[in-house]
């Protein structure tokens, strides 16, 4: 089996992520599926409930960001990507700039995020962010469970 030079592997993975993160723009949550490895995790360990929220699986994530982007127009943009020892691991720190559908509402935040990729799909997205911004404007929308 031929190996893949882990160079060759970082920028065809940084190259992924970037049209992820401008995809999201879209609120095209179908077209951000592809991105997907089948058993993607998507973390955020310091949700605006207050306990760390963990979602498995292409369609359980499809379901959870599904009902978050029908609620607002987002588009992320990075400021930084750091490249880990691992080509398959980044850390990506960005900013949000949206509004609410509903409201008008103003919504940003910064967020810092490890993304894992696996065969050139997102396989982990944990993501940190400042929960109480977040719990101002979703919280009474999305609920506790959320």
């Amino acid at each position: 089996m031929p190996t893949v030079d882990p160079e060759i592997c970082r920028a065809d993975n940084l190259e992924r992520i970037r049209a992820y993160f401008d995809l999201i723009a879209t609120g095209d949550v179908d077209a951000l599926s592809q991105h997907w490895h089948d058993e993607i995790i998507f973390e955020a360990p310091f949700s605006f409930t207050g306990k760390p929220s963990r979602t498995v699986g292409k369609q359980p994530v499809y379901d959870r960001l599904s009902t978050s982007y029908g609620l607002v127009s987002m588009a992320f943009s990075i400021t930084e990507i750091y490249e880990l020892v691992n080509p398959d691991r980044f850390l990506v720190e960005y900013d949000s700039n949206g509004r609410m559908l509903g409201s008008g509402e103003l919504y940003r935040n910064s967020y810092i995020t490890l993304v894992e990729m696996q065969d050139g799909l997102i396989s982990r997205f944990r993501e940190f962010y400042d929960s109480q911004r977040c719990a101002a404007v979703f919280g009474p929308l999305l609920g506790p469970d959320h």
